[in-house]
């Protein structure tokens, strides 16, 4: 699917290491999320951290799906750090495990579809927000333990979502496994989808959700390496350097830009 075939972002964007993320606060993110719903139609949203952003700067077939998404939300404090650098100051940080949440409680009317997870957690994940949110509107689920996803299972996904019939699909296989799937299928499934990480893990219970002040000091990371350490350790020793050593020089060309008018 190409950028040319969607409709403009309403949203401004900012590039970070050259990822174009949306500057918004997350009632805004929120406000376009729910236009994309109302629209309807091929759209998804991925989130940029230092992880993300760091690895497109590598990986060119990645940075164009980031590109081409209709929403890049600024997923990590980092992000928002850097946006604010940038001339931005009212740009908050839009966690797409918050988001969720957050239109789950204010759209109720909305009809869920989850993608993602080991095998029977998408209806761990249904029956948490069934408790959390009396009356919302599951309309399915399709785990996918094995990624990139089958050929055949994808099928069957794709069938499942269009016997569905959700206002919203919501992937969670984790950067960038979920971001390569809805960029393919987005065509097919003709729906809004959002990827969401590691959020089914979170809602079957296999890992904690950290506390606020932790999330607003830009410390979640350290959280979540806790929980795991041998599954996060490499990604967060190099990544996040990386990200702190490749902002230093985009500020630095920024600054020498302006310098010379």
């Amino acid at each position: 699917m190409s950028a040319r075939d969607r409709d403009p972002p309403m949203l401004a964007r900012a590039r970070v290491l050259g990822t174009p993320v949306t500057v918004c606060t997350f009632v805004q993110a929120q406000d376009e999320l729910a236009r994309l719903v109302a629209r309807g139609g091929a759209a998804y949203v991925s989130c940029a951290n230092a992880y993300s952003t760091t690895m497109a700067t590598d990986q060119p077939a990645f940075a164009a799906v980031l590109a081409e998404a209709d929403m890049v939300t600024a997923d990590g404090m980092a992000v928002v750090w850097a946006l604010r650098a940038l001339g931005h100051p009212d740009a908050e940080r839009v966690h797409n495990d918050d988001l969720f949440l957050a239109c789950c409680a204010r759209f109720p009317d909305w009809r869920h579809y989850l993608v993602g997870g080991r095998d029977g957690q998408t209806d761990q994940v249904a029956a948490a927000m069934r408790a959390r949110f009396p009356g919302i509107r599951i309309a399915g689920g399709s785990a996918t333990p094995v990624r990139p996803v089958p050929a055949q299972q994808q099928e069957q996904i794709l069938a499942r979502i269009r016997q569905a019939r959700p206002d919203i699909v919501w992937v969670g296989m984790g950067t960038p496994a979920q971001d390569h799937w809805m960029h393919a299928v987005a065509a097919q499934v003709g729906l809004p989808m959002v990827g969401v990480g590691s959020l089914f893990d979170l809602l079957a219970g296999r890992t904690r959700a950290a506390p606020e002040w932790v999330k607003r000091s830009g410390l979640q990371w350290a959280f979540r390496l806790m929980q795991e350490p041998r599954r996060l350790a490499g990604r967060y020793l190099v990544y996040n350097s990386r990200f702190v050593w490749g902002l230093a020089r985009q500020w630095w060309r920024r600054d020498r830009k302006d310098a010379h008018g």
